[in-house]
């Protein structure tokens, strides 16, 4: 899993979506652990040796490096949410464009509230790394799968670490296309039976529970 890991951001950084010494990726092992991305390293060139093995308490277990800054979020996220197994926080591009303006990406396209469970809510602002920022993501992230945080980027999580990255990708991808729209000066969501018909399809299949 540590190799896939660093398959992950190496395919994240040539696919635009991540680069240089940001993002960080997160994959629950068993109940009680995870591994983890490494803070200070250019994410493009880690080794598996990098990746870190931490207890859901923040303990870490084994690796020689200080584990990501965002270390307090990701465990936040899965004590709150069990069902989650994998977490990806990048900065892609259109994604921090609305984080930026701090606008949530609506459900204009079907397969978008397929992967998240609807509008991609933002996450109040806090510092990186913060208790606070922690609690603002696991706020958004009820009933979704993505959330924007506020002038900083994205977050998108899956059962498996390559759910989670098709997560980001639906995402990124849905707000070029609401960012675009909005030049031409029009978008519009889809129907509001839409958005709950395949809400309903997500919440079964991630294994939410109403």
């Amino acid at each position: 899993m540590k190799r896939k890991i660093v398959e992950v951001m190496r395919y994240l950084d040539d696919k635009g979506l991540n680069h240089g010494r940001s993002g960080n990726i997160s994959v629950k092992i068993g109940t009680d652990r995870l591994l983890i991305t490494p803070s200070g390293v250019v994410k493009s060139e880690m080794t598996p040796e990098d990746i870190l093995l931490v207890s859901l308490d923040g303990e870490v277990l084994e690796g020689f490096r200080n584990p990501s800054v965002e270390m307090p979020m990701h465990l936040a996220i899965y004590r709150e949410y069990p069902y989650i197994g994998a977490i990806i926080h990048a900065h892609a591009l259109y994604t921090s464009v609305l984080a930026v303006a701090r606008e949530p990406l609506p459900p204009v396209i079907e397969e978008t509230v397929l992967y998240t469970g609807g509008e991609v809510r933002v996450a109040d602002y806090a510092p990186f790394g913060s208790k606070e920022l922690a609690e603002n993501v696991v706020k958004a992230l009820k009933d979704r799968s993505a959330a924007i945080l506020a002038n900083h980027g994205v977050v998108a999580c899956g059962r498996n670490l390559e759910e989670a990255v098709e997560v980001l990708t639906v995402v990124e991808r849905t707000a070029q296309v609401y960012i675009l729209a909005r030049i031409l000066g029009k978008w519009t969501s889809i129907p509001e039976e839409s958005i709950s018909f395949y809400q309903t399809l997500f919440q079964k299949r991630v294994g939410i529970k109403k």
